[in-house]
């Protein structure tokens, strides 16, 4: 590993925000909240962990089904091996945990530099190693972004300068499928590049085909979650159960254990129900009918957002009607929507994240999720069609459709009434997150977008103060608004952010309307950001229509 560089502060904090573009201890946090004082003692003192945190190392494998505790198991070892690596300074320790909710928690980029950002111990002491801010100065800090080979490179570089590291992966089954082979093959190769005695990775995940394919040849230990082996956890969740019911204390110790055994032999390995499509059936059917439409809207956001939403986002959000040729109306319901709803059905459906760090933070500022993996799957199956709840099924286009329209529609709304003030447009305003993620469900949705939301997108690029003053792509840390005379023009926003059928739409106007050499922006013009960016359909439009 090559030494430890002195930079100054800022250049520091700057590389920690760019390491830690995620953020694996809320999850962390949040599973241990839940765990029951006692519980996983199971796994901490059997000898296949042992010999894998002790001199063997290798890969450990935790699998089992939906419910079955397998992230509140990686936080039990994530908390065991913290506690031994504060005691040998040449172990390191650096986990993750793949959510389904959070779509910047599902690329392997994230968690490489994530991994990467936990790895020196004492980065306090205002020093990174030297690759470490070799790689910002030549990526980051000059516009670009880091390529993955050189992150795995990296990476590994660091672990060399261990005498023992270890890797904890939570949930690889929520690592989208499509992609999942790129992080599969990342396993095999860090194992083949470091000995195992020198190397213990933790991974938990569903049994599917492809992760069982990839890492049984690579295991040294694999443990099933769905036998007998975590009976003692289910017992004791059962026992903390029972003893916060109070119709249970006028029944005699007898009967109490035989309800105890009967509901440990029933789990089959599993806290949460095996019917759940029954139980988010009857759940979805309950809900008032008044609120009927505001919880299908919310429901799209929790299963497909680009980042979670506050409680305070969510109510503002799902108050948006969908009308796809309209933007920036006013919604004429906002009373008629009870956040109470949304919280009752939590946390069957729903939950709050930070579970531990926030539950002093205002309710309104706490960010919520779907309470399970399971939750998604059923609310995006086939089965979810048929019967009272098919009026809640959903799917990712119709989502990223849904919420591009909302985003859209709360800018245009704010340009329409005139608002120039920034007061209030705080990072947890739902009106901050449209201004942040409306190209990202636009872009997502392009080849299939309608006309009127492209229109409205392009109406959006041209505000320029409007939008800009709230969150600006091309300078997305800047604290204080320059004049509004400074912005580029739409065109170089389109090229920047990839946005190929706007960008289309901006150059086919009449001629001399749209100048796509204009100067402006960080990169100089539209061409020099299509190219940084390597949006290659962009550039070669823009040199289609003269761009130099």
């Amino acid at each position: 590993m090559s030494g430890i560089s002195d930079i100054p502060d800022r250049e520091f904090w700057e590389i920690l925000k760019w390491l830690n573009v995620v953020d694996p201890a809320s999850n962390y946090s949040s599973a241990l909240a839940v765990r029951e004082p006692g519980t996983g003692s199971w796994l901490l003192e059997g000898d296949e962990y042992k010999d894998w945190k002790g001199d063997r190392g290798g890969v450990l494998w935790l699998y089992g089904i939906p419910g079955c505790g397998k992230s509140v198991l990686s936080a039990t070892a994530v908390e065991d091996v913290k506690n031994l690596c504060d005691t040998n300074d040449d172990y390191g320790l650096a986990y993750f945990y793949f959510t389904f909710s959070d779509s910047e928690k599902q690329k392997l980029d994230n968690m490489l530099l994530s991994l990467i950002g936990q790895l020196p111990k004492r980065p306090s002491d205002r020093g990174l190693p030297a690759a470490v801010v070799d790689l910002y100065n030549s990526t980051k800090a000059i516009g670009k972004s880091a390529d993955t080979r050189a992150l795995k490179n990296l990476l590994s570089q660091i672990m060399y300068g261990f005498k023992k590291t270890f890797i904890i992966l939570d949930a690889l089954d929520e690592f989208p499928k499509g992609t999942r082979d790129n992080l599969l093959s990342w396993i095999s190769e860090l194992t083949v590049d470091h000995k195992a005695g020198s190397l213990s990775m933790l991974v938990t995940s569903r049994p599917e085909a492809d992760i069982a394919a990839s890492l049984e040849p690579l295991t040294a230990f694999s443990i099933s979650l769905q036998s007998k082996t975590i009976d003692p956890d289910i017992r004791t969740y059962v026992q903390k159960s029972l003893a916060g019911k109070g119709g249970f204390k006028r029944f005699t110790e007898e009967i109490k254990d035989e309800i105890e055994d009967t509901l440990v032999t029933r789990s089959q390995g599993m806290y949460l129900p095996k019917d759940l499509d029954s139980v988010y059936a009857r759940i979805l059917e309950d809900i008032d009918e008044m609120q009927r439409i505001y919880i299908q809207r919310a429901m799209n956001w929790l299963a497909f957002s680009a980042e979670p939403l506050t409680l305070g986002q969510l109510a503002e959000a799902a108050v948006i009607e969908y009308d796809v040729e309209k933007y920036g109306e006013n919604p004429e319901t906002r009373t008629l929507f009870d956040t109470g709803c949304l919280i009752s059905i939590c946390p069957s459906l729903i939950s709050f994240e930070d579970a531990r760090d926030n539950e002093s933070a205002p309710r309104e500022q706490r960010r919520l999720r779907l309470a399970h993996f399971s939750v998604k799957e059923y609310l995006i199956s086939d089965r979810a069609s048929q019967g009272p709840s098919a009026y809640y099924r959903i799917s990712e286009d119709e989502a990223n459709l849904r919420m591009g329209h909302a985003c859209l529609s709360r800018i245009l709304r704010r340009s329409a009434q005139g608002t120039t003030d920034r007061e209030g447009v705080g990072p947890t305003s739902f009106l901050y997150y449209s201004a942040r993620y409306w190209f990202v469900y636009a872009k997502s949705i392009e080849d299939t977008a309608p006309t009127p939301l492209c229109d409205a997108a392009v109406k959006v690029l041209e505000l320029g103060t409007g939008w800009l003053d709230v969150y600006d792509p091309d300078d997305p840390d800047r604290y204080e608004p320059p004049g509004s005379d400074v912005y580029p023009p739409a065109i170089y926003y389109s090229s920047l952010l990839n946005l190929v059928i706007v960008c289309k739409l901006l150059v086919g106007r009449k001629e001399d309307t749209v100048n796509v050499n204009a100067p402006g922006g960080s990169y100089g013009n539209a061409l020099q950001a299509a190219a940084c960016r390597k949006n290659v359909s962009i550039v070669r439009l823009l040199l289609e229509r003269g761009a130099e």
